[in-house]
């Protein structure tokens, strides 16, 4: 019986670790699309590669923010569905 509950605890940190690093990415992806279009489209001073690794570090920051809280949701919600 500890053993299913050590397996359970396990998934579901390897659960929050796997959602994290993927929101993360998905945010740096994001970014590395979204800013040279938007830089194209406004103007901006800086070449494109410059607002490409501008657009991977803050799409990438701000998904950071946000995915440990929505990954812990995410577990939460999955435990819940287990456990009934």
């Amino acid at each position: 019986m500890k053993s299913m509950r050590l397996k359970r605890w396990a998934l579901h940190v390897a659960g929050f670790a796997i959602t994290v690093l993927g929101l993360c990415a998905l945010g740096a992806l994001l970014g590395a699309i979204a800013f040279p279009l938007v830089g194209e489209l406004g103007g901006a001073p800086k070449t494109r590669d410059e607002l490409i690794v501008l657009g991977t570090r803050t799409g990438g920051f701000f998904f950071m923010v946000w995915a440990p809280g929505a990954a812990l949701v995410r577990e939460f919600w999955r435990a819940g569905r287990l456990t009934r």
